[in-house]
C-alpha cells in the first residue's frame, strides 16, 4: 500500500505486533492488527493495545493497554452518501473522560476505516465480540 492510502486513512490489516512486541506477555497472541499512518489498534488475546506514534521521527509513541475484562461494548457505524469512513467504537470501563455538553462521558477506543475495508471493520466487530464480549 502507498503512502497516499495511508494518508486517506487506508489500514494495514494483519497480524503485526512491531510497534507493541517489546509490550507482549510470553504466552499474549496477536488476534489481529490495524496499522494506520501513525496509529495502530492491535487485538491480542489479553486485549486491546492503541498505538499513537508521535513526532516527525516516529520514534515516540504512547501505547495504552485495556485488559480484556475491561472491554464493555462495540458500536459500528456503516458509511453513509458524503461519509466514506466506518466508524468503530469499542467501550471501555475506567477509560478516561471527557465532558461534552455539561456530562462526564466515558471515552470509547475509536478509529475509522475506509469503507473499501467494511469487510475488515465487520471482522473486527466480531473478533471483539469473540474474544472479549462473551461469558
Amino acid at each position: 500500500m502507498g503512502f497516499l492510502g495511508k494518508m486517506v486513512g487506508y489500514a494495514d490489516v494483519g497480524l503485526d505486533a512491531t510497534l507493541i512486541e517489546e509490550y507482549l506477555s510470553e504466552d499474549e497472541e496477536v488476534i489481529q492488527s490495524f496499522e494506520f499512518l501513525r496509529d495502530a489498534v492491535i487485538l491480542t488475546n489479553y486485549g486491546i493495545y492503541t498505538v499513537d506514534v508521535q513526532g516527525v521521527t516516529r520514534q515516540k509513541k504512547e501505547v495504552k493497554f485495556y485488559p480484556k475484562k475491561s472491554i464493555s461494548s462495540i458500536s459500528f457505524e456503516t458509511a453513509g452518501t458524503l461519509d466514506i469512513d466506518v466508524d468503530i467504537k469499542i467501550g471501555v470501563v475506567n477509560n478516561h473522560m471527557t465532558m461534552i455538553e455539561g456530562e462526564l462521558i466515558r471515552q470509547p477506543i475509536e478509529f475509522k476505516v475506509p469503507s473499501s475495508q467494511t469487510k475488515e471493520a465487520k471482522e473486527v466487530i466480531q473478533l471483539v465480540k469473540q474474544y472479549y464480549l462473551h461469558d
